[in-house]
């Protein structure tokens, strides 16, 4: 009778015009968040139910039948239901995770990348927490504009699900520069900024020659930590303190920050609970975790009741040097705290004679908005890095001073923003070292910037005898090296066409570079003192 009582229910509701109760169920668990295809999934299980409590409703029937003695008639048919219906669950369950389920890349800036799977129920759950705790800035419709690309777990969703949920109109172009957002803000009633910690930087270092609307409502920002420097920047500029959401790709988000004051404690979200391993390192609990316990490579103090807490660096960067162990991330912030130094990363390499340090650096410079000249933080070259090891001496323990140095424009970085240690690792060890790197100018379509050129570069060395100059293959190498950087990809080039020498670029002359993409796998480059051309080339992307 219950079987069958259930069953009228469900045969009911697939009745034209009413909803599957499937489909009610659905939206009740994730708050109205459904999937695309979850309609008609629902509508098939609503009718494998029907069958289902109709087939055990006769089979329980024909038991209560025929099986003697009271007691028999009872269990029988009971055990029987519990494990048809408790059957019918175990089976459905996987088959509805795996066919609403992403799988997501972790970012690998610490390690190989990962690929963790998220059921859409663990997403839909973020989401609708974000939904509500934002309720009063999403009821405005604001635009959503986002710099982040939509298939990593933070653009899927802050750029994907979560306006989608309340409706919000949604920008689908990714912005790449400043002149884009500026343009797309000025189109906008109301901007909800998606975005991240490096490119809130780029733009607030440029702020200055734009007129930018303050329609900025809100701006999230993930991936690597937003400095307190580029956090009250932003606030000049949008006029609003961007929110930080720390988390992962496993664990989704944890905690939040905005940086009114500096050094400020991340919150915990409410229904995430934290506590701090033996090692110091985060341990999470969360609804939007792909694991119910997941321990990161975070180290953490944790405040007393243990909803707030100060990150310290990722545990899972320490190395041991010279027999002492060494905190990587607590060096770098040493280092980036002297002057004329912007940002620096530290990258651990074999030698003959064991580990040893290795370090990439970006030096700050001074710009005004009319000129861009540049003041660099250290001595010019040669002395730049023996300038940089005499200010690390007293940072670093004995022996673990880095002996490698590469100074660098910018560190390669993630979508997300996190440094990549294997791109550091591969800078290390290359002999292609970086100019000093000024006055950099981007568009959609190209990048350009005033490049000098170190006299005692490897690649000026046994070209001509007595005679120093820039050789084609090194112009070719440093052209690859930084379409990379405009593109932020890795590519391998498969052809160079139209290549021209027109004059010598010579050691320490300061040369405008500039490449410029002509089609999707194929761009132009040009060196030039002042109007004068010295060389120019086309290269091609090499095709899998």
């Amino acid at each position: 009778m219950i079987s069958l009582l259930f069953a009228a229910f469900f045969g009911w509701s697939l009745l034209p015009g009413r909803k599957p109760l499937c489909l009610r169920f659905a939206e009740r668990i994730s708050d109205g968040i459904l999937p695309d295809g979850a309609v008609p999934y629902c509508r098939r299980l609503t009718w494998i139910w029907l069958f289902v409590l109709l087939a055990n409703a006769v089979l329980s029937f024909t038991l209560v039948l025929f099986l003697p003695g009271a007691a028999w008639r009872f269990l029988v048919p009971l055990l029987l239901s519990a494990v048809v219906v408790g059957g019918t669950f175990a089976i459905e369950k996987p088959i509805r995770d795996r066919r609403f389920s992403v799988a997501f890349r972790t970012s690998g800036s610490t390690a190989s990348p990962k690929s963790i799977v998220k059921t859409f129920e663990s997403l839909a759950k973020e989401v609708a927490f974000h939904r509500k705790r934002l309720a009063d800035v999403l009821a405005k419709k604001p635009t959503f504009l986002s710099t982040v690309e939509p298939q990593h777990m933070y653009g899927t969703l802050w750029r994907v699900m979560l306006p989608r949920a309340a409706e919000c109109p949604v920008d689908p172009e990714i912005i790449l520069t400043p002149e884009s957002l500026v343009e797309k803000m000025r189109a906008a009633r109301a901007v909800f900024l998606v975005t991240t910690p490096s490119f809130l930087e780029r733009f607030a270092a440029y702020a200055d020659l734009y007129d930018i609307p303050r329609n900025c409502i809100e701006i999230t920002t993930s991936g690597a930590l937003l400095t307190a420097a580029v956090s009250a920047a932003a606030a000049r500029v949008f006029g609003i303190v961007p929110l930080e959401i720390f988390g992962s790709t496993e664990t989704g988000g944890v905690a939040c920050r905005r940086q009114k004051t500096p050094d400020c404690d991340w919150t915990v979200f409410p229904p995430v609970k934290v506590r701090a391993t033996a090692d110091g390192r985060l341990e999470v609990r969360s609804p939007f975790s792909f694991r119910k316990r997941f321990t990161m490579g975070d180290g953490v103090t944790l405040a007393a009741n243990g909803r707030m807490f100060k990150l310290h660096g990722r545990r899972d960067r320490l190395v041991k040097i010279a027999e002492q162990r060494v905190l990587l991330p607590e060096l770098e912030e040493s280092v980036r705290a002297l002057p004329g130094i912007a940002d620096a990363a530290l990258c651990p390499l074999e030698g003959p004679h064991g580990t040893y340090l290795g370090i990439a650096v970006v030096e700050r410079r001074v710009s005004d908005a009319t000129s861009h000249q540049s003041e660099p933080g250290w001595a010019e070259p040669p002395n730049r890095a023996l300038a940089l090891r005499q200010k690390l001496l007293p940072i670093f323990p004995k022996g673990t001073v880095p002996k490698k140095y590469r100074f660098v424009h910018e560190l390669p970085r993630n979508p997300q923003g996190k440094v990549l240690m294997s791109a550091i690792r591969a800078i290390l060890l290359s002999n292609l070292a970086e100019p000093t790197v000024e006055n950099i100018t981007q568009t959609e379509t190209s990048w350009s910037a005033d490049f000098t050129f170190d006299q005692n570069a490897p690649y000026f060395k046994g070209h001509f005898p007595n005679f120093a100059v820039l050789p084609g293959v090194a112009q070719l190498g440093l052209a690859h090296h930084f379409a990379q950087a405009f593109l932020g990809k890795d590519f391998m080039i498969g052809c160079v066409k139209k290549m021209k020498f027109s004059r010598p670029i010579l050691p320490g002359e300061r040369i405008r570079f500039s490449i410029e993409r002509r089609s999707e796998s194929e761009f132009a480059y040009t060196y030039a003192k002042g109007e004068t051309v010295c060389s120019t080339a086309t290269i091609s992307e090499r095709q899998s």
